[in-house]
């Protein structure tokens, strides 16, 4: 097993299985930011279809 480089550092390899340790990979990652940003644009875009149809109806109703 290669313990380091020419350096005295760790190996590539080394390096990598830390930080697959430390961090996991994308796939361990969270994602409930990603889940909040798509709920609060479905909101908005309801809530603005919602405006739009109210004021549609207001409209045709003068």
């Amino acid at each position: 097993m290669d313990t380091g480089d020419a350096t005295g550092g760790p190996s590539r390899e080394e390096l990598d299985r830390q930080v697959r340790g430390h961090y996991g990979n994308w796939r361990d990652q969270p994602k409930g930011l990603a889940c909040a940003v798509i709920a609060a644009f479905c909101l908005l875009t309801t809530l603005a279809l919602g405006v739009v149809v109210l004021l549609v109806v207001l409209a045709a109703g003068r």
